[in-house]
């Protein structure tokens, strides 16, 4: 009975097949992927749009192009995982832009400050991710940005545990050689921006290793050949977790 459901609401979710080229041809991190690929990735989508709420917020109407958009670049993070990979948090929240997001954090002292900030998008700890829509459709662009597989790859993070850069590893990789490249990876940013040097990453990715791990995603997905060029031990981790089976 529940598979005979669930095939019912994937038969429903399926997105329009002109509609879905359309968007894989917009964005250059989806239009590079080859036929088999973008054929998983077709899937992929029908399934997160089966299993995921999308919400509008911000005075936001969502149309059905805006859900298939992040739906399509939700779906290339898990291309070769699996969306079971998702299953920390249930629902997209969709702000037209940038929004406003409470902060709390403690200092060296441990004073807690308390505050609101700008975000682009924002992913909570096995609760839904937020995202604004301007800067969804300026992701995937071949600038190393994508905000959909930044937060996407924080409740990724999370699925051992905390957000704290170190994902469940597949069988066969080794948690030690993964610690070591980002460990070294991490410093070596952190110590370009104490230098005064241009970063090698976006600069956001020394706020903590989850960061880093998140932008370090953004690179792999978004600029996969500058990121095997400037940080090749960092991008075979990333193939290797990401694309189990290539």
């Amino acid at each position: 009975m529940m598979s005979w459901f669930r095939n019912r609401r994937l038969r429903r979710a399926r997105p329009d097949r002109q509609a879905f080229a359309a968007v894989v041809a917009d964005f250059p991190a989806l239009a590079r992927l080859n036929r088999t690929q973008r054929e998983r990735l077709f899937e992929r989508t029908t399934e997160i749009l089966a299993d995921k709420d999308f919400q509008g917020a911000g005075g936001l109407e969502l149309s059905a192009d805006d859900v298939l958009v992040v739906a399509v670049m939700a779906a290339l993070p898990v291309l070769d995982l699996g969306v079971n990979c998702y299953r920390g948090f249930h629902t997209f929240i969709i702000y037209p832009a940038e929004f406003q997001a409470d902060f709390e954090e403690v200092d060296e002292d441990g004073v807690v400050h308390r505050g609101r900030d700008l975000r682009a998008g924002e992913a909570w700890a096995w609760g839904p991710v937020v995202l604004g829509l301007d800067e969804v459709m300026a992701s995937g662009r071949g600038q190393g940005y994508n905000v959909v597989v930044h937060e996407l790859a924080h409740q990724i993070d999370q699925l051992n545990g905390d957000m704290d850069g170190f994902p469940p590893l597949h069988s066969g990789m080794d948690a030690q050689r993964w610690a070591d490249v980002f460990n070294r990876s991490y410093e070596r940013l952190c110590q370009e921006l104490e230098d005064g040097l241009e970063p090698s990453l976006d600069p956001y990715a020394a706020e903590s290793p989850a960061e880093f791990f998140a932008v370090a995603s953004e690179f792999h997905f978004d600029v996969p050949e500058w990121l095997a060029e400037h940080h090749p031990e960092l991008h075979e981790q990333l193939r290797c977790f990401y694309h189990p089976e290539r």
